[in-house]
């Protein structure tokens, strides 16, 4: 054995401090690396739950809380002003939500319009973009497809083939029933159970498989036509939300309840996401939009006027209000202002605030 292997090996001061360093900066950067992780971590856990993993509109009746996607609560927003902008009973709006979650689960199956580009790509028609551009606007949809038909024969050997169909074809075939003009031999009412008014509306599934979704319609039914204020809302994320639009909004208000509100009841304000809608209610009759008729002992125990006195009528400011939240992520609504309450996304509640707006809805787009 040579004697350089028997030689004993020292660490020198130099060295030491030089693997001391070398431990200290390894465990700065395992830890600087865990809390980076942790971080990350922590940054997309809260990413992917605000809101995002669970987003839903709801309604609690009793200790029941309903429930319906953003979109599904949009439907049925249009289906509930349908109804109130027709002056139909609120078991209309009923009817029409649980056969619309039979039928399409809610989802509009509308085709999107399709713009003709061709003239503009080779130069040539730009007289006539503009008459186009009205032409397409016109052949677009007046309400969602929502609804299928086809025939009362629902069996898989007989069944006929489902052709979509939109709110304002259903609501037309329920008026002339109820009218004594429908194809059934039924004649609807909003007495019948939702069976029955399967068969007197010539739906095209088994009239058994209906009454399922009575419950869940019922429950948004009555706060989407006004009879119920604030017991609505939607819990909705704010990644990706849609830009702002008050001008769409403002449109497809006017086109859904011009009828009740009038022509110019709603104005936008701003632009941006500094725009506002505002909706007048003040010039709403007081008879006007969805009814729903009390019990006998309701009107027995009136002493005036039984009979007005048992039956309620749609709160305008509370239909426009709830819509507004139903359409919140079609629009990009941050927050909706009725009575003296606010909803606001960030939260996804109805809050108690010292402004109080009695004649006027007003939907806002920023976020507070």
């Amino acid at each position: 054995m040579s004697p350089r292997a028997d030689r004993p090996i020292t660490v020198t001061r130099t060295v030491y401090r030089r693997r001391r360093r070398v431990k200290a900066v390894v465990a700065i950067t395992v830890v600087a690396a865990a809390v980076g992780a942790t971080g990350y971590g922590a940054w997309q856990f809260i990413e992917e739950n605000e809101y995002l993993l669970d987003e839903r509109c709801s309604v609690t009746v009793g200790e029941v809380e309903h429930r319906l996607t953003p979109a599904q609560a949009y439907s049925a927003a249009h289906l509930a002003a349908a109804a109130a902008e027709r002056d139909l009973p609120v078991q209309a709006a009923t009817d029409a939500i649980a056969i619309s979650l039979q039928e399409t689960s809610l989802d509009n199956r509308a085709d999107p319009v399709e713009e003709d580009t061709e003239d503009v790509e080779d130069g040539s028609g730009d007289a006539e973009s503009g008459e186009d551009a009205e032409a397409a606007e016109d052949q677009a949809p007046a309400s969602p497809v929502l609804f299928a038909d086809g025939g009362p024969q629902w069996d898989a050997v007989n069944a006929t083939s489902s052709t979509p169909t939109t709110a304002e074809d259903f609501y037309a075939r329920l008026i002339d029933s109820r009218d004594g003009e429908g194809e059934g031999d039924l004649e609807w009412s909003p007495d019948l159970g939702l069976e029955e008014v399967a068969e007197a509306l010539g739906r095209p599934q088994n009239p058994t498989f209906y009454p399922q979704h009575e419950e869940l319609a019922r429950a948004f039914a009555r706060p989407l036509t006004g009879l119920q204020p604030m017991v609505m809302t939607c819990q909705l994320s704010q990644i990706e939300v849609p830009g702002p639009d008050a001008e769409g909004l403002q449109n497809e208000l006017e086109r859904s309840l011009s009828g009740m509100l009038g022509a110019d009841a709603a104005a936008v304000e701003g632009t941006g996401e500094s725009a506002v809608v505002r909706v007048s209610v003040s010039d709403v009759d007081d008879e006007a939009g969805a009814t729903e008729s009390g019990s006998a002992e309701d009107a027995d125990a009136a002493e005036d006027d039984a009979e007005a006195a048992a039956t309620e009528h749609t709160e305008p400011e509370w239909l426009v209000a709830q819509w507004a939240v139903a359409s919140a992520e079609t629009y990009g609504v941050q927050s909706v202002h009725a009575g003296a309450y606010e909803w606001h996304r960030d939260s996804g509640q109805w809050e108690r605030v010292e402004t109080v707006s009695d004649d006027a809805v007003v939907i806002g787009f920023s976020r507070r």
